[in-house]
Parts: C-alpha cells; sequence; structure tokens
C-alpha cells in the first residue's frame, strides 16, 4: 500500500479525529477487503450534526465501542439515541466492582514522568498484555461473531482509535489474508490521520491540565502515536502465549474455521 493511498482512505470529519476505512485493501489470495464495510475511529463525543449525518450516510449497522464505561461515561458518543446502530460495548455491571480504568494513553500520562521515553515505555509493554486482557476478549470475540452473523458496516473505536483499536484492525487484517507490510501501513495512519502535529497547542494545554505536569511536544507524539515496536510487542507475546495468531484466534477469540470462513464470505470479494 503507498502512502498516496493510504491517505485516501482517511475520511475527514469535523469533529470525529483517526476515522478512515480500514477495509478496500488487497489480499494474499488475490482477493480484496470490500469498501465501504469496515471503519475506524478515535470517540465521537465531539460529533457535530454534520458528523452525524455523515455517519448516517455511511450505512453503519455496527459499532464496537472498546472504551470501558468509565470512559463511556465521561464522553458519551454523540449520536447514542439518534443513529439507529447495534453496539457492542462492556456493560456497564460487568465493571462495577472493578477498579476505574481509563484510555491506555491516559495511564500512560498519570503514571509517568512526563517524558517521551516513559510514554513510549508504557505503551510497549500495554501492548503485551492487552490482547489477554478479559474486557478486551470478550469485545473483540463479539465484534468478529458480529462480523459473521450481521449485516452491514462495522465501525470501531476506542478513545484515540490507535492501541485498541489498531490491534483490532490488525486482527482482522490477519484473518482476511491481508499482507502485514499493509496491515502495518494502516496501523501506522494514525500517526497521520489523527492531526496530532496540527492539534498540538491544544493538545498540550489539555494533557498539562490533566497531569498538572508540563509536556514536551516529542512526548505528546510518543504519547498520542503509534510505533512498529508496539505493534510487534504485541504480536510477539501472542506468539509466545498462544503459539501463533491462527491459534490465538481459535483458543482465545473462538473463531473457528466456519466462523473465519463466514467472515471472509462477507468482507473478501
Amino acid at each position: 500500500m503507498t502512502e498516496s493511498s493510504a491517505a485516501a482512505r482517511v475520511i475527514r470529519m469535523e469533529a470525529i479525529n483517526n476515522f478512515r476505512d480500514y477495509g478496500d485493501l488487497p489480499t494474499t489470495a488475490g482477493g480484496r477487503l470490500r469498501p465501504g464495510r469496515l471503519f475506524r475511529s478515535a470517540h465521537h463525543a465531539r460529533a457535530t450534526p454534520a458528523d452525524v449525518a455523515r455517519l448516517a450516510g455511511l450505512g453503519l449497522a455496527m459499532v464496537t465501542d472498546l472504551r470501558h464505561p468509565d470512559e463511556r461515561a465521561e464522553q458519551p458518543n454523540a449520536w447514542r439515541g439518534t443513529l439507529a446502530i447495534h453496539v457492542i460495548e462492556t456493560p456497564v455491571d460487568a465493571a462495577a466492582a472493578g477498579p476505574r480504568r481509563e484510555a491506555p494513553h491516559l495511564a500512560a500520562l498519570r503514571t509517568s514522568d512526563g517524558s517521551a521515553e516513559a510514554m513510549t515505555g508504557f505503551l510497549a509493554a500495554h501492548y503485551r498484555h492487552l490482547p489477554y486482557d478479559p474486557a478486551y476478549v470478550s469485545l473483540y470475540s463479539r465484534y468478529f461473531a458480529a462480523l459473521a452473523e450481521r449485516d452491514g458496516a462495522m465501525l470501531i473505536h476506542c478513545a484515540a482509535g490507535k492501541d485498541r483499536t489498531g490491534i483490532l484492525a490488525w486482527l482482522t487484517h490477519h484473518l482476511l489474508g491481508v499482507h502485514p507490510d499493509d496491515a502495518m501501513a494502516d496501523y501506522l495512519l494514525s500517526n497521520t490521520a489523527s492531526g496530532i502535529a496540527e492539534r498540538l497547542p491544544h493538545l498540550r494545554r489539555r494533557l498539562e491540565e490533566s497531569s498538572g505536569q508540563p509536556i514536551g511536544d516529542d512526548a505528546i507524539m510518543a504519547l498520542l502515536g503509534v510505533s512498529p515496536r508496539f505493534m510487534a510487542n504485541c504480536l510477539g507475546a501472542i506468539d509466545e502465549r498462544s503459539g501463533s495468531m491462527t491459534a490465538y484466534l481459535e483458543q482465545v477469540l473462538g473463531i473457528d474455521a466456519a466462523r473465519r470462513e463466514a467472515i471472509r464470505g462477507r468482507l473478501v470479494i
């Protein structure tokens, strides 16, 4: 996938960041993922009426919201109650008894010294644990079940649309036969599609207010960006714990051969 073809899949919204089609990619078997069926983004809490109308025009039938209930309560998606979309999310009562949970990049900010090295180290370590976190195992499993059983376009998102969402998009690409180089190009597109560089002054103010400490531009880029190192850590952990990506998909997420073929039948042309 060339840089220009990757950028062409970015969909510019007024107040939803990092929105793009993660379908419309070739497969190693000679097929191609259907365009307009797989979308990914950051959260939709500040979506404008024009953004909501754009979402409606995309024909979304399903949304997988990878945020924890605490995150959703603080930043509810603006279209809830307006668009008739099937939403896959962690039930509020499932998390009520546990500790408050937050987005990975916010946890990195809260628990670090604010340096770029600390941000990168936290996220790199987090990627090793995330594929086996029970909350995400449940969400990822339900997402794949929906892809196999339901018609219509699916959108996946978390807070920034880069880590939890990035891993799920990678798993989808692997299952559908996308070449790892193309999957990586889509993953790294978050570094430009989210407009971090253009939003640096606003992001700095918001993050410094949240953390109570100064934060440099390099730390913001590390905090809100993605790196091949992060995904390599994720894939390494899967190989170590499950033996292979295929074994992980089957044994951890419950995607047997029949479900895998059903998903491919709906999404590969």
